[in-house]
């Protein structure tokens, strides 16, 4: 999940600064040729909002290998010693813990926005059902005839169906299967301006306008945060509208002057988001349009046209990724995964106390209790500091991988390959090499990086044992040692008074002898009661440490199958770089 948030912000935010480069360049475009035709601008202002979307869903749709392949410069290096090294899959990684918090929480809160906007336009369009079920259908027969000459003109195949409704107050097209105009029940216009308000709904089917607008509006959807979504949006919705003017005049065979009074008496009327209208949504929108109506015959020739939009689609728009040169790719990239924790060895039990000796007592000393065996745990592997070398040494291994930055060091391989790795590394930043067979890549992007770095630390975090663990066990070791010392020091007690029974000079009776046995053996046994207590509290800490390396052992294969997939994404994208 972590990945894949870190994967989709980082499209984001690359697809927003190209979008926005993108977006200065069509505004620069279109302040310096003033000239530029409308159909023109609302293609280049369209490319704006398709880039945002393809750089969300593609972004690595187009790779270019223009830069040089890297030249491996060999050195030697002393060979070190990795036979104390710890095994990978035996060490927990301790790094400092990933901070992904707010990213989720961002990508939560954009999710939550998109889906808004979405609920809000269909709560929007929900009257429009209802529109055309209580709209009638035309019964003019030479608006009819009209409607389908024109579309013929305009190289459709059929001609979209008229309806009459009393609830819009200029032409408009709806409709994304089956086109339909719908025209205004109070039939006020003439029958030239009919003409012309229905060769400009026609020229928005004819341009596809309610196929492609849905480009733009998804874009604003998605980058509702971005300024350029919004500038596009506006600027593509207007010169589509010019465009459509500029097509009535010029297959119409139209004065433009006619025209513009028609444009003036449509007038201004809020855009509904389910249709286009022929009128404007504002004044300023008004305007602009009899400014670009007068330029029509102005415009640059068309093969200049066309080659402006490939030029610009190619340069800015498509989803572009420059590569170092490089031609092989593995079909897959392995990371040994960690080995199971080895099993705990139980430490020897302690000494038993020595048998008292036999006196003429009257009265027998009690046998002393032997001590149980206590388990003893291993050592839990502690630090305070969130550097740590993990290596897996091994004499011919076919696949090796090393990863290297601030917090976490892994290294498996030969030392061979720690030396080659170790030849590539230019500074002390994230850096990973890895080999598949006798292929070798090096890895330097700082997003690719970041997610194996990421994969690490949650195994990490996942494993990382409690500090009260490590607390628990110095306590017990602690008292295991104080009650060694305290059993040694009965038996010297013990054997002393022994020596002293059997010494016939002795002034002690045979009474009072028999009484320091009786009170070690007490003794003796109470320190065996906590030997006993002791031996079961370190046999539940040694099953929660077992559980603890099972989940340490499952948290490194998934790290290690996670890390496969980022390793063979990178090489497929062409950001990792072929080692030589």
């Amino acid at each position: 999940m972590d990945a894949f948030v870190d994967t989709l912000l980082h499209r984001t935010l690359h697809a927003s600064l190209q979008s926005f480069l993108l977006a200065a360049l069509v505004f620069a475009l279109c302040r310096a040729i003033p000239s530029l035709s409308a159909s023109l601008r609302a293609w280049l202002w369209w490319l704006v909002s398709a880039q945002m979307v393809a750089g969300i869903a593609c972004p690595d749709l187009f790779t270019l290998r223009l830069l040089p392949a890297q030249q491996v410069a060999r050195t030697v290096t002393t060979p070190v010693d990795m036979s104390a090294m710890p095994d990978i899959g035996s060490l927990a990684v301790t790094s400092e813990p990933s901070t992904l918090s707010w990213q989720t929480a961002l990508l939560m809160g954009w999710v939550v926005a998109i889906v808004g906007q979405l609920v809000f336009a269909l709560w929007r369009s929900r009257h429009l059902p209802g529109l055309l079920r209580r709209a009638t259908p035309h019964d003019d027969v030479r608006v009819e005839a009209l409607c389908a000459r024109r579309a013929r003109e305009l190289g459709l195949r059929r001609s979209p169906r008229l309806i009459v409704s009393d609830e819009v107050v200029s032409p408009q097209v709806v409709g994304l299967l089956r086109h339909t105009i719908l025209l205004p029940a109070d039939d006020t216009l003439a029958p030239d301006e009919l003409d012309m308000a229905l060769m400009h709904e026609l020229a928005h089917v004819r341009r596809g306008d309610l196929y492609l607008g849905w480009v733009p509006a998804l874009a604003r959807a998605i980058f509702f945060f971005h300024p350029a979504a919004h500038l596009a949006v506006r600027e593509y919705a207007l010169c589509r509208e010019a465009a459509c003017d500029a097509m009535v005049v010029s297959r119409g065979q139209r004065p433009a002057q006619n025209y513009g009074r028609l444009l003036l008496r449509l007038g201004v009327s809020p855009h509904p988001h389910h249709a286009l209208p022929g009128a404007s949504p504002t004044f300023l929108n008004l305007k602009r349009r009899l400014v670009m109506l007068g330029r029509i015959h102005e415009a640059p020739p068309r093969a200049l046209t066309l080659a402006m939009v490939c030029v610009v689609t190619m340069a800015a728009a498509l989803p572009w990724r420059i590569v170092s040169a490089t031609d092989n790719t593995p079909t897959f990239v392995t990371v040994p995964p960690a080995p199971p924790a080895p099993p705990m060895a139980p430490a020897p039990p302690p000494p038993p106390a020595p048998a008292a000796l036999a006196t003429p007592a009257p009265r027998p000393a009690p046998a002393v209790p032997r001590a149980p065996a206590a388990p003893r745990m291993p050592h839990v592997m502690t630090t305070s500091s969130s550097n740590v070398n993990i290596v897996t040494v091994t004499d011919d291994p076919k696949n090796a991988f090393i990863y290297r930055d601030n917090d976490i060091s892994v290294m498996s391989g030969s030392s061979h390959d720690f030396e080659r790795a170790d030849a590539l590394r230019k500074d002390n930043g994230y850096f990973a090499w890895y080999r598949d067979g006798n292929k070798a890549w090096v890895l330097r992007d700082p997003a690719y990086l970041k997610r194996i770095h990421d994969a690490y630390a949650r195994a990490s975090k996942a494993t990382d044992l409690p500090q009260q663990t490590a607390d628990r066990q110095q306590r017990l070791d602690r008292e295991q040692e104080a009650l060694n010392e305290q059993m040694s020091k009965l038996s010297e007690r013990q054997s002393e008074l022994a020596e002293r029974n059997s010494n016939p000079a002795s002034p002690e009776s045979a009474a009072g002898f028999a009484q320091g046995h009786a009170t070690i053996a007490q003794e003796q046994a109470l320190i065996g009661l906590k030997m006993g207590n002791l031996a079961r509290e370190r046999a539940v800490e040694a099953r929660k440490l077992a559980e603890q390396n099972q989940r340490q052992q499952q948290a490194a294969e998934s790290a290690t199958r996670e890390v496969n997939q980022i390793l063979a994404d990178a090489v497929r994208n062409h950001v990792a770089v072929e080692a030589h």
